[in-house]
């Protein structure tokens, strides 16, 4: 049906931007590749595509850019256009919609098949709408970012093509090595601290910060493209620490650089299980929260949407327990002084609770003397986060004791501790 289609990828990976040319190649696509904001519109310039495929994280001029380029110029105002985002950038993904995206795709949990599935509904739907309306597709009627379940046309049953198994053969192989990357700059960036005077080390500590962000979205991309959802997401989440680091190097201190070395360490343990066949990424992680202060909830809940956690958010600690009896959570996260119950208290009775001995307990607090740590530790608590906090380091706190939780082997039972 779209055999012959013209379509202008604009992709800066090279690895990512050759899988997605294959796969649409493929499907009988005319594919044309731009590697920045800058190609892409001299590209369009050229030759008018019938379809544009953009990420939105270019180098130069983003992608952001390159779809107001499109609805201000003659020609190409209808142009349909799918973008690939990240979870974490949600004022990003608002500016898209606002430039006139016609899809939003979560890149980290997108494959190239449910990517193709997405581009042909869009060109059936551009088709099917009336010339008389054609102007309305720079304003979507329900925007939002498309999870993978979306896409449409191209079955997901089935066994995987030999393109996929090699998608995955490639990332498996190369992705030791974008980790060994993130861990030597993060080595730098621990003993950047004491070579360097003040000014010049936060410039240096900038820099190094920015090419870990962008080994991260390179190891993002590849993971989506090659199926490893769970590797993927979590990935994404540490892009988006990193992302703020970089904007703010002085937060860049011992305990965040710590919380981002734990995580890296998982990630590789995660690419590991997920190499697996047997490994089961499907499950989305799900939190509670327990705080009756309106502006500390609403950081956590600010550092979880940015790590793709979905989450439930309560303020009575009574009202907390009885929904833990109900439902079952991946984590829970309480803050220390509430009425009714301290988070103390509540953690000792969520432990007695049958399906929560093992359940990652992470405390919001405004008290960190060795006290509140200590009593953090003999009421069942896993970490102690003191306030004020970056909610994205919460978040891949968060993250890291959920993951580490579900990388229990089968033979440990679940209620065996992680390693």
């Amino acid at each position: 049906m779209h055999a012959g289609k013209h379509i202008l990828i604009v992709e800066d990976d090279p690895i990512i931007a050759d899988l997605y040319q294959r796969k649409l190649t493929a499907e009988r696509f005319v594919v044309e590749l731009a590697g920045d904001g800058a190609t892409a519109i001299e590209s369009l310039k050229a030759r008018r595509p019938d379809i544009v495929l953009l990420d939105l994280l270019l180098p130069q001029i983003n992608g952001i850019e390159v779809l107001k380029f499109v609805r201000s110029t003659p020609g190409l105002q209808t142009l349909p256009v799918v973008v690939f985002t990240n979870s974490y950038l949600g004022d990003l993904v608002q500016s898209a919609w606002k430039a006139g995206a016609n899809k939003c795709l979560t890149k980290a949990i997108c494959t190239p098949r449910q990517v193709v599935g997405v581009v042909c509904a869009t060109l059936t739907e551009t088709a099917a709408k009336p010339a008389a309306s054609a102007e309305k597709l720079a304003e979507p009627a329900a925007p939002r970012t498309l999870p993978a379940t979306s896409s449409v046309s191209v079955a997901d049953a089935g066994p995987e093509s030999a393109m996929e198994h090699e998608m995955r053969r490639q990332f498996v192989s190369s992705s030791p090595q974008l980790l060994a990357e993130v861990r030597q700059r993060l080595q730098a960036v621990v003993k950047s601290e004491a070579d360097a005077a003040y000014l010049r080390w936060l410039e240096e500590r900038a820099q190094l910060l920015g090419e870990m962000y962008r080994t991260l979205h390179s190891l993002t991309g590849k993971a989506g493209v090659a199926g490893f959802r769970q590797c993927a997401q979590f990935s994404s989440a540490l892009e988006a620490f990193l992302r703020e680091l970089h904007q703010a190097p002085q937060n860049a201190n011992s305990s965040s650089l710590r919380t981002f070395a734990h995580a890296v360490d998982l990630l590789a343990r995660l690419l590991d299980a997920e190499g697996r066949t047997d490994h089961d990424s499907s499950v989305v992680p799900l939190a509670l929260i327990v705080d009756d202060e309106v502006f500390s909830r609403r950081s956590i809940i600010s550092g979880l949407e940015k790590a793709g956690i979905a989450y439930v958010s309560l303020e009575n600690p009574v009202e907390a327990l009885e929904m833990l009896q109900r439902q079952r959570f991946d984590l829970v996260i309480l803050d220390i002084d509430m009425p009714e119950m301290d988070g103390f208290t509540l953690c000792q009775k969520l432990r007695q609770l049958p399906d929560y001995a093992r359940t990652p307990v992470v405390f919001v607090t405004g008290m960190n003397d060795f006290q509140a740590r200590a009593r953090s530790s003999l009421a069942g608590g896993n970490d102690i986060i003191a306030k004020p906090f970056l909610p994205i380091e919460l978040a891949i706190k968060s993250l890291t004791h959920m993951y580490k939780a579900r990388l229990v082997s089968p033979e440990k039972g679940p209620g065996a501790p992680a390693a």
